[in-house]
């Protein structure tokens, strides 16, 4: 036990928390302590009934225990720890707003075409700013073949579609949602030779109590060549309520 506990406090501090919520839901539902249908996104029951908490618990629900369950779990660890333990590293006040960020596009998404569960969606998200972040770097697929990291995102959704037969759809809009954050704090800023558009709140930069630093900095310029070992995925995609 004290090799699980020293790993998980080897967590950065986003990572960890947004990993035992990730884990935590589930496996609460599955004790009876809570329900799934008190947590999905449902424009009525949100706006209407004024559920707010639901725009705020959908994006870190995967699904039910399962193997899938694990397998996106996985790769939520992976790729959440080396986005906050690499890229941003030291600014977990700007990862925190980053998926406060594609977390509130993916609910507009969600809302507009009916996902119930957004887990997956922030996990292709942070995939995609990962792959962007990391572009140089190189990752591979179930070992069969090696292809530079901004492309790892495209390479799940073409898996995607050939797994299942049916278009990933919200996982096309998750990377959509990724990329409005790359482009307003990378893309646009860099090429105009301007701050980014969209600045970390005061209120992310108090929690971890740094009040030293550039709230403008959201995220440090990517690494290149690092080499990166991707494995193959199948992604879920966010899922309506029947």
């Amino acid at each position: 036990m004290e090799g699980v506990k020293d790993w998980f406090n080897s967590i950065p501090p986003v990572s960890r928390y947004l990993f035992a919520i990730f884990l935590g839901i589930p496996v609460l539902a599955s004790l009876g302590l809570i329900s799934f249908y008190s947590l999905y996104l449902d424009f009525s029951l949100t706006f209407k009934h004024f559920h707010l908490w639901r725009l705020i618990s959908a994006p870190c629900i995967i699904s039910s225990l399962g193997p899938m369950f694990l397998f996106n779990l996985i790769f939520f660890y992976q790729y959440t720890t080396r986005l906050e333990g690499i890229n941003f590293s030291g600014k977990s006040d700007d990862y925190l707003f980053c998926i406060s960020f594609i977390s509130a596009c993916n609910v507009i998404f969600g809302l507009i075409f009916e996902y119930r569960f957004l887990g997956t969606m922030t996990i292709m998200s942070l995939i995609y700013i990962y792959s962007r972040m990391n572009a140089n770097g190189t990752s591979n697929f179930y070992g069969f073949f090696s292809f530079k990291t901004i492309y790892l995102p495209w390479v799940f959704l073409v898996a995607h579609f050939l797994q299942t037969g049916h278009p990933p759809y919200s996982d096309f809009l998750a990377i959509i949602s990724g990329h409005i954050f790359f482009y307003l704090t990378d893309i646009y800023p860099k090429s105009n030779g301007v701050a980014p558009l969209i600045k970390t709140p005061k209120i992310f930069t108090k929690i971890f109590n740094k009040n030293d630093r550039n709230p403008t900095n959201v995220a440090t310029d990517p690494r290149t060549g690092r080499p990166v070992e991707a494995q193959g995925h199948r992604w879920g995609q966010g899922q309506r309520l029947n």
